[in-house]
């Protein structure tokens, strides 16, 4: 005989009342553990280093707070992108420095003081240079200073693996900790744990674009 539908009194099995009482988590751990997340987070991080104005931060540290154990591949996802990005970004720089440095201050938060101050940065060719610690200047901002400065490309491929570490690690650290602690917390209170999650990212965009 064949299984009745299910009843309104009915039990949910495990797997069923798992995917109904944490819809948001599960579907963020499928995008994390499969192939899709490092795609993603690097397509988005490739977008920040052009024009995107939103960190990959947003993804990445999500998605590493649902499946910490990818912390590795998802950030090596973000700094691919970023690189692939900023070669982008860099070229139309030195073809066209006048429309590159344009097109950025098109983009919110991102003003000429700030691109003046890139290049006064980057003067020496460093690539330790443009390593920040905590919210700072884009990226996107020093590769068009970089771009009309001394640097050469090799250089600037490992300043954005430096400014990528430097910004990004200390977050994502956190959020692997978090995620690796304290996982069935997470789950129980997974609607009040995205909101607090957007809560803290619309303060921080909030302060950056006053």
């Amino acid at each position: 005989m064949g299984r009745r539908p299910p009843l309104p009194g009915d039990r949910i099995g495990r797997a069923d009342g798992d995917r109904a009482g944490q819809p948001a988590f599960a579907r963020l751990e499928r995008l994390s553990v499969g192939r899709a997340g490092p795609a993603f987070v690097g397509a988005w991080a490739l977008a920040e280093a052009i024009a995107l104005p939103i960190i990959p931060d947003v993804a990445l540290g999500l998605l590493t707070l649902v499946v910490p154990r990818r912390w590795l591949i998802l950030f090596a996802g973000t700094v691919a992108g970023s690189l692939i990005g900023t070669a982008l970004l860099y070229e139309l720089a030195v073809a066209a420095p006048d429309a590159a440095a344009n097109l950025l201050l098109t983009i919110p938060g991102i003003h000429p003081p700030m691109l003046d101050g890139a290049r006064e940065l980057v003067a020496s060719g460093n690539p330790l240079s443009i390593a920040t610690f905590g919210p700072g200047t884009p990226l996107k901002v020093f590769t068009v200073a970089w771009a009309t400065g001394p640097g050469t490309p090799l250089a600037i491929a490992a300043g954005v693996v430096a400014n990528r570490v430097t910004r990004i690690g200390p977050g994502l650290v956190l959020v692997t900790v978090l995620g690796s602690i304290a996982p069935d917390f997470l789950r129980r209170h997974d609607r009040l744990v995205l909101s607090l999650y957007a809560a803290f990212y619309l303060a921080v965009y909030a302060l950056y674009l006053r």
